[in-house]
């Protein structure tokens, strides 16, 4: 279930993670989100706030529709939202853009949505990761967006 944290819409007090240890990938035997067994895990902790910056930057190079603001799905895609902040219309009339580090199942976009916008079509909004480690769920095809798809996930 995704966690409601406090949050004012501003990135300004939002702590930066990093493992103390950082390895972007490690093979080995991990539980997602959504309880699934995986043989390896990605671990955005260890990219650094110029690595989220660039990620942004090349998420704006696909993001062809303006957006109103930034969400992130915590606590991944925290540092993401704060990165593409700067890129926000601020307009009411945009949709919003939902961001999350890692899609394996699609649950925790289907709780924040759940949570955040109940009443929102599954379509609506803008929708992006980093990467992509799990087949796209029916009702994500097309919405949800990822800069990278491992191998073999359609």
């Amino acid at each position: 279930m995704a966690v409601k944290l406090e949050f004012d819409g501003n990135y300004d007090n939002v702590e930066i993670v990093t493992a103390e240890d950082p390895k972007l990938f490690t093979w080995g035997e991990f539980t997602s989100h959504a309880g699934n067994r995986l043989p390896f895990k990605i671990e955005c902790d260890a990219l650094t706030l110029s690595d989220w910056d660039c990620l942004a930057s090349m998420i704006m190079e696909y993001q062809d529709v303006p957006f109103r603001s930034v969400e992130g799905i915590p606590r991944g895609g925290l540092p993401l939202a704060y990165c593409l902040e700067k890129y926000a219309t601020g307009k009411e009339e945009h949709q919003p853009m939902i961001v999350d580090d890692i899609y394996t199942t699609g649950q925790s976009f289907d709780d924040y949505m759940k949570e955040h916008y109940p009443d929102a079509l599954g379509a609506w909004g803008h929708k992006w990761v980093v990467f992509q480690r799990g087949p796209t769920r029916w009702k994500h095809v097309g919405n949800v967006k990822s800069l990278f798809k491992l191998y073999g996930v359609d």
